[in-house]
C-alpha cells in the first residue's frame, strides 16, 4: 500500500514521502497513530500545498545536525571500559555505551542505531567511528578507549635491609650457639 509518511519514521521515510508499506503496517501502526495517509490524489493535492512547510523543517534539522556535527568534529570522546589481564576488554564497546558517552562529555544526543562501527572494539587504544544525524550529515569521531581498572603496578622487590638491632640479635644468637657447641662434653 502506498502512503504519504506525516512525520519523519525510523528506517521507513521522512515526512512527505510517498513510501510503499505492508497493509497491515499501515492498517495497524501507521493510521492509528496518525504517522501516515493513505495516498489518494485528494492526500497528493494536500501534500504539494505542504510541501514548503516540510522542506523548511527539513532544513532546520539538517541546519541543527550540521551545528552538533561542527561541535563535535574533531573532539574525542574518550571510553572507560573494564580491562583484563592481557589488556583486551571484557566484551566490547557497544553503540550505547558511545551514545551515552558522546551525550555526557560532548553534550550531543545521537541515537545508538546512527552509530557505525566499522569492526567490534575489543582493545584498548585510538579508534574512529562515523555517525548519522540527519539524511545527509555524516561525521566521523574519534574514540580513545581506556582501562576501568586502576593500573596494577608490580612493586619492584627491593631487599629489604635489616635494622641494626636485627643484626646485634643475629650475631648474639650465632656466638650463643657457638658457644654451646663448644661447652658440650663429649663421651
Amino acid at each position: 500500500m502506498e502512503v504519504i509518511l506525516l512525520h519523519d519514521i525510523e528506517r521507513v521515510g521522512h515526512e512527505g514521502d510517498l513510501v510503499k508499506v505492508s497493509d497491515g503496517y499501515a492498517r495497524n501502526y501507521l493510521f492509528p497513530r496518525k504517522l501516515a495517509e493513505k495516498c489518494t490524489p485528494a492526500a497528493k493535492a494536500a501534500l504539494e500545498q505542504r510541501r514548503r512547510a516540510i522542506e523548511r523543517r527539513q532544513e532546520e534539522k539538517r541546519q541543527a545536525a550540521k551545528s552538533v556535527a561542527e561541535r563535535i568534529s574533531g573532539t574525542g570522546v574518550v571510553i572507560t571500559a573494564a580491562v583484563g589481564e592481557s589488556g583486551r576488554l571484557h566484551g566490547q564497546v557497544t553503540t550505547q555505551q558511545i551514545a551515552q558517552a558522546l551525550g555526557s562529555q560532548l553534550g550531543a544526543q545521537v541515537d545508538r542505531r546512527d552509530i557505525e562501527v566499522p569492526s567490534p572494539i575489543r582493545e584498548l587504544g585510538d579508534f574512529t567511528i562515523s555517525a548519522r544525524l540527519y539524511k545527509d550529515v555524516k561525521i566521523d569521531i574519534p574514540i580513545h578507549v581506556v582501562s576501568a581498572n586502576p593500573p596494577e603496578e608490580s612493586p619492584e622487590e627491593e631487599p629489604v635491609e635489616p635494622e641494626p638491632a636485627e643484626v646485634e640479635a643475629e650475631v648474639e644468637a650465632e656466638v650463643e650457639a657457638e658457644v654451646e657447641a663448644e661447652v658440650e662434653p663429649t663421651q
